[in-house]
């Protein structure tokens, strides 16, 4: 995989982290935008992408 296979590989699987235990609340996704003020998030994701592949990688 290349690098932006693997950013949308970590954005597009946000979605299987697993609920709160205690509350059941889940990480939302497939928005990309901001509930409270509509901000697009696409930036914001592709950023933790990066740098967790940057932290994974050799």
């Amino acid at each position: 995989m290349n690098r932006e296979e693997k950013v949308q590989f970590l954005i597009n699987h946000l979605d299987n982290i697993q609920p709160c235990q205690g509350c059941g609340m889940r990480w939302s996704t497939g928005d990309y935008e901001c509930p409270h003020c509509g901000e697009d998030l696409d930036y914001n994701l592709r950023v933790w992408a990066e740098s967790i592949i940057d932290t994974l990688s050799p």
